[in-house]
């Protein structure tokens, strides 16, 4: 079983990556202070006046519930009830966009290429099944969005910077072949992370990978914590049989999807793309956003975030806290 200790501050991480983890709010940010604590003792601090919470809602049946009140929601901060200043409803503002209407996008793809990409699924190679997931999430995004590529095997490639060049990223991402060697996928998603880190918008990382790492410096609940912290959102599409040599890898994309209120989907075979796309769909497109004003206190610690539902039977998922200094 992994272990998954979420301190913040991970010391001794390999100088490749110096810094343990950047703090970002949930979302919006202006008046009070959140800590950006390195391993290596840096410090650096943002303001914060709104925190902001991505939440989606599904019924007994699984299926999205888009007609959620703010009254009908009670959020917690430590415990202590807060008042929800914002509220947004993405189904109640048609967007062609996956997610909040106006916000822009920025979207990391890391699309593993190492040798495990070279096996297959139901006669299908799983490099295949992921660039066809790529390409169609690509297909969704706006002329206001960015979007970067990121290849990986032993070590994390930036293939194509962000850019608003759509054509330019399809054209590196059709071009990405199986390259051999091992799998460092926790590497590469906090490569990513620290990509998007300081940019304006919506930030999500697209992991297209089988799951199975094998080569990366950074351990699991690592990785996790910065994520956590963070303010970007993981949608992964794993491309893994149900075997318990798969267990681990589909253990890791679901915990890091979940952790960040994003999603995480298996494919099998290239017939199961339009499915799972409309269930991204259904998802980025079914859910709210929360804002509230906490107490600005400078504590440097963990705040604990608790929403429930005064409608029965729903469960709700979203991001669980942030730290704050």
């Amino acid at each position: 079983m992994l272990q998954e200790n979420l301190n913040p501050c991970n010391e001794g991480l390999p100088m490749r990556f110096p810094l343990c983890h950047r703090v970002y709010v949930l979302g919006l940010v202006s008046a009070f202070s959140i800590s950006l604590l390195g391993a290596q003792g840096i410090h650096e601090n943002i303001a914060v006046e709104i925190v902001n919470v991505y939440l989606s809602a599904t019924d007994s049946k699984g299926h999205f519930v888009t007609d959620l009140k703010p009254e009908e929601l009670v959020l917690e901060e430590d415990s202590v009830p807060q008042t929800i200043t914002n509220f947004a409803n993405f189904a109640l503002e048609p967007s062609s966009k996956l997610g909040e209407k106006d916000v822009p996008l920025m979207v990391a793809f890391v699309m593993d290429t190492s040798q495990s990409m070279n096996e297959t699924i139901l006669g299908q190679q799983k490099m295949d099944i992921i660039k066809n997931a790529a390409f169609r999430l690509l297909d969704e995004l706006q002329p206001e969005d960015r979007m970067m590529l990121i290849a990986f095997d032993d070590a994390p490639l930036e293939v194509t910077t962000l850019t608003y060049d759509k054509k330019k990223m399809e054209q590196d991402l059709l071009f990405q072949e199986v390259q051999g060697g091992n799998t460092a996928l926790l590497d590469s998603i906090y490569f990513a992370m620290e990509k998007l880190k300081d940019g304006f918008g919506r930030k999500i990382i697209v992991v297209c990978s089988d799951g199975e790492d094998t080569a990366s410096y950074l351990r699991f609940h690592e990785v996790l914590s910065n994520l956590i912290a963070s303010d970007i959102t993981v949608l992964a599409f794993g491309t893994m049989a149900l075997t318990n040599s798969s267990i681990r890898g589909r253990y890791i994309l679901e915990r890091l999807a979940e952790a960040s209120g994003g999603y995480a989907f298996f494919p099998s075979s290239l017939n199961m793309l339009d499915e799972v796309m409309e269930k991204l769909r259904q998802g980025m497109q079914s859910q709210y956003s929360l804002g509230y004003r906490p107490d600005k206190r400078a504590d440097g610690t963990w705040h604990n975030i608790e929403i429930t539902s005064r409608r029965a039977g729903l469960k709700l998922r979203y991001r669980k806290g942030y730290f704050a200094k």
